[in-house]
C-alpha cells in the first residue's frame, strides 16, 4: 500500500504542510536548523506528487533529503570558525596572553594585580615588587592571569 492510498491520494500535501510548518517554526525558534528539515519535507512532498511511494520509502527519501539539506546549509552558512574582526570580543583575557605589563600591585603570596587600560586584573605568579614588567602566559578561572617576569 502506498502513502497515496493510505491518505486518500493526498499524502504529498501532508509532507508539504509539515515542511511549511517546520520552516515557520524557524521564525519562532531561530537556529537555522528547522529551515533545512522543512525544506527536506517539502522536497519529499514534491517527489510524492510525481512518484507514489510506500510510507517507508517516503521516510527514507525524507532522511536523504534532510541530510543533503543540512550539508547544503552548512556550505551556505559556513562553519562557526569564521575569522572575526574582533576575535576576543567575549574573551578579553585571551587577548592579553603574550602581552607585557607592569605590575600595579606587588605579587605577594602568589597574587597581585596589573592595570590594563581602565581595568585591574588579578594575576598569579612568583612574588615580585610593584612596577616589575611581567608577561601574561595564561589564564586561570577566566578572570585570573598567570604571569612571569620579563
Amino acid at each position: 500500500m502506498t502513502v497515496f492510498q493510505t491518505f486518500g491520494g493526498q499524502a504529498h500535501w501532508l509532507w508539504i504542510a509539515a515542511g511549511v510548518l517546520l520552516c515557520a517554526g524557524e521564525m519562532l525558534a531561530p537556529g537555522v536548523f528547522l529551515l533545512f528539515i522543512g525544506l527536506a519535507a517539502i522536497a519529499t512532498g514534491l517527489v510524492l506528487i510525481a512518484v507514489p511511494l510506500s510510507f517507508i520509502w517516503a521516510l527514507l527519501l525524507f532522511g536523504v533529503f534532510a541530510i543533503a539539506a543540512v550539508f547544503f546549509g552548512q556550505k551556505i552558512y559556513g562553519s562557526r570558525n569564521t575569522i572575526s574582526d574582533q576575535p576576543f570580543l567575549n574573551r578579553r583575557a585571551d587577548g592579553l596572553v603574550g602581552k607585557t605589563f607592569a605590575l600595579a600591585d606587588a605579587i605577594k603570596g602568589g597574587e597581585g594585580t596589573i592595570r590594563v587600560n581602565d581595568t585591574r586584573w588579578k594575576v598569579r605568579g612568583p612574588d615580585m615588587p610593584a612596577g616589575t614588567k611581567v608577561r601574561v602566559t595564561g589564564i586561570e578561572d577566566a578572570t585570573i592571569l598567570k604571569v612571569e617576569q620579563v
